[in-house]
């Protein structure tokens, strides 16, 4: 029986190694920035229910979610830094733009070698250059099934 429960603690463990570390989890901490990271048991409790009506993406295709938006005091530096950081460390490629006149859309994504599902998703929203929101997806999302917006 000891060894059993010691396998389960292993076999947590390792599992666990493999989640998606909270990349934006520095902002929470700040004053001015609200923070959100729903981690995968979470998800897998919401079964097949969409969580990003916009784009169409349900629960059980993605591992976690992670967000993050200023508040009323507008963008910071930090902010973007980070946006770039993640860019670059996941090697993420542009899927969408769509800018406005004191608006902007981006979905970034890093696609599986067939471009059929997308394993991590960063979607970035900016209105009247000030008020900023990020979400950052891991798991295995279908591209047939998005609502990219144009």
């Amino acid at each position: 029986m000891k060894r059993l429960i010691i396998l389960i603690f292993l076999i947590t463990g390792f599992m666990a190694s493999f989640a998606a570390p909270p990349y934006f989890n520095s902002m929470s901490e700040k004053e001015d920035f609200n923070y959100t990271f729903v981690s995968p048991s979470m998800l897998k409790m919401m079964g097949d229910k969409i969580v990003d009506y916009n784009l169409n993406i349900r629960a059980s295709d993605i591992s976690s979610i992670e967000t993050v938006s200023t508040a009323e005091n507008g963008t910071d530096s930090d902010l973007w830094k980070l946006i770039r950081q993640v860019k670059k460390k996941m090697n993420l490629e542009t899927l969408t733009t769509k800018k406005e006149p004191n608006y902007r859309y981006d979905v970034l994504g890093k696609l599986t070698g067939d471009r059929k599902h997308i394993l991590k998703m960063l979607v970035i929203t900016q209105n009247t250059g000030d008020n900023v929101s990020v979400v950052y997806l891991e798991g295995k999302i279908p591209v047939s099934d998005l609502l990219l917006q144009f």
